[in-house]
């Protein structure tokens, strides 16, 4: 079969390879991808800007069938539709032990398309089965696929959650933010207040017809004195930030009110200097979140069968695998949401 590969460390290398399809263990299912998406990892080790141990078949977000179990497996059988989190946790580890299998601590962790464990970029993937979740029959392939940035975006709302008659800023319409916009407004948020530059141009329109109350190009209106017009100077009591652009980043301290909360979600990659006197004199929460837990899975699934997570939107284009390059560059030149490639 043909796999979309990182050969080697370094820019570049990414190539199409010839692999055979993989013997499963005892603990796995062996997965048919019906369609997988580009994520922002995939791009960071495309560049060699994030962590990967090639070589390693890339694509982490997936929908498939399960096409064989294994025979220690009890609770899936071929025919299952499925998907999954990437990281394969190693449930030993004090983090996965107290429930925090996100941040387990195992040097040598296996993540699918990333690490030690080859992903979804190809027609079949070995799945361990305690990651893996079912998904109901009325879920599309292609929106199933989405699951995982879906639970990633249900876990930055565990950790900081929003209450009702919250004013939520989301600064960065990619998404993460447009996910995060949808769960806000799901969860009482009497405003939301999404912020983005003009490349963001087609988001922002993609967010208004999501429900965000006010839209605001950063390039074209200062944010802190839009948002406290709208708020009567108080700030908002919730801020999200899913850009990782470290002018978003500061800004989110400057557009929060006293005593509010502050999600951050994307990643710089850089280190940005930020004074740490205004969490002490604001007194505010802030919090990081990273990947996913079990019960971001059960409510991102359950969310997006009863269409009150729309995903739809977000897919700009389906792709063959072969076309991986042009997925890539729609990706990198946000001229796309979320792309997906179907093997």
């Amino acid at each position: 079969m043909k796999v979309l590969m990182k050969t080697a460390k370094g820019e570049g290398n990414v190539d199409f390879k010839d692999l055979e399809p993989p013997k499963i263990k005892s603990d796995e299912l062996l997965v048919e991808i019906k369609a997988a998406g580009i994520c922002g990892t995939d791009l960071h080790i495309l560049h060699d800007k994030s962590h990967y141990v090639p070589p390693v078949t890339l694509g982490h977000e997936y929908a498939g069938v399960v096409v064989e179990a294994g025979s220690d497996v009890t609770d899936f059988a071929a025919g299952d539709k499925v998907t999954s989190p990437a990281t394969i946790n190693c449930g030993v580890c004090h983090f996965c032990r107290i429930g925090f299998t996100n941040r387990c601590i195992d040097p040598n962790k296996r993540i699918l398309g990333v690490a030690r464990a080859n992903g979804a970029f190809a027609r079949y993937m070995a799945v361990p089965a305690k990651i893996a979740h079912k998904l109901p029959r009325d879920i599309p392939f292609e929106e199933a696929a989405l699951a995982e940035p879906a639970a990633c975006a249900i876990h930055a709302t565990e950790m900081v959650p929003v209450n009702m008659g919250d004013t939520v800023v989301i600064l960065g319409p990619g998404p993460m933010g447009l996910l995060i916009l949808q769960l806000v407004k799901l969860a009482g948020a009497s405003q939301t207040i999404v912020t983005g530059i003009a490349a963001d141009q087609d988001r922002m329109e993609i967010a208004k017809e999501l429900g965000a109350d006010h839209i605001i190009n950063v390039e074209q209106e200062n944010p802190t004195l839009k948002i406290k017009e709208i708020t009567n100077d108080l700030g908002a009591d919730v801020v999200f930030e899913c850009s990782g652009a470290p002018p978003a980043q500061k800004q989110a301290f400057d557009i929060v009110r006293r005593r509010g909360k502050i999600g951050l979600v994307g990643l710089t990659g850089r280190e940005i200097n930020i004074s740490l006197d205004k969490i002490v004199e604001g007194e505010l929460e802030v919090k990081g979140s990273w990947g996913t837990l079990w019960t971001s899975w059960k409510l991102a699934i359950k969310l997006i069968s009863l269409k009150k997570l729309k995903v739809k939107p977000l897919i700009s284009a389906t792709l063959p695998l072969e076309q991986w390059e042009k997925g890539f560059q729609l990706m990198e030149s946000k001229d796309a949401i979320k792309v997906l490639l179907i093997p």
